[in-house]
C-alpha cells in the first residue's frame, strides 16, 4: 500500500475527526463561559475550524480516490461478503443505498454543498448538485475512522 497516499488520508481524517468531535464540548464551554455574544470568539471556534474540515474532507476525497485508484481497493473490496461501507446514499424517489468508499470520494468532490450535523454520532452531508442521479450522501465520520484505521501508512 503507497504509504503516501494513505499519510494524507490520516493527516486530512485527523482534521474531520477533531472538528466533529469537538464541536459539541466547545459549544458547551462557550455557552458556560462566554454567554454574550462574541464575535470574534464565533469565528475561532466554529467557522475557521468548519472551513478547515470541510477543505480537509475533499482532500481526504482526493487522497482517497488516488489511493483506489492505484490500489484497486474497490475491485478488492467488491470480493467482500461484507465490504465497506461509510454511510447512506439518497437517491430519487427518497431511495436509499449503502455507501461505498469509492462513491463516498465521487460524492464529496462533485457535491454543491457540504454540511455538517454535528450531534453526538457526527455525519458529513453531501448535497447533490444535480438532483437527477442522486439527492445527498451521509457519510458518518466513525466509518471513515474504521475504514482508515484499516489503512497503513
Amino acid at each position: 500500500m503507497s504509504p503516501h497516499w494513505a499519510s494524507l488520508i490520516h493527516e486530512a481524517l485527523a482534521v474531520i475527526a477533531s472538528f466533529a468531535y469537538s464541536q459539541a464540548p466547545l459549544e458547551k464551554l462557550r455557552r458556560k463561559r462566554f454567554p454574550a455574544e462574541c464575535l470574534f470568539l464565533e469565528k475561532v471556534i466554529y467557522e475557521i475550524p468548519r472551513r478547515a474540515a470541510t477543505q480537509a474532507l475533499i482532500d481526504f476525497g482526493r487522497y482517497f480516490r488516488a489511493l483506489d485508484n492505484e490500489q484497486r481497493l474497490s475491485d478488492i473490496w467488491k470480493q467482500y461478503s461484507n465490504p465497506p461501507v461509510v454511510g447512506k446514499l439518497w437517491i430519487k424517489d427518497r431511495q436509499c443505498e449503502l455507501l461505498s468508499p469509492h462513491e463516498m470520494a465521487n460524492k464529496v468532490m462533485y457535491a454543491e454543498r457540504i454540511d455538517w450535523d454535528l450531534s453526538s454520532d457526527p455525519k458529513i452531508i453531501c448535497v447533490a448538485r444535480d438532483r437527477e442521479r442522486w439527492l445527498r450522501a451521509e457519510i458518518e465520520v466513525w466509518l471513515l475512522l474504521r475504514l482508515s484505521g484499516e489503512l497503513g501508512s
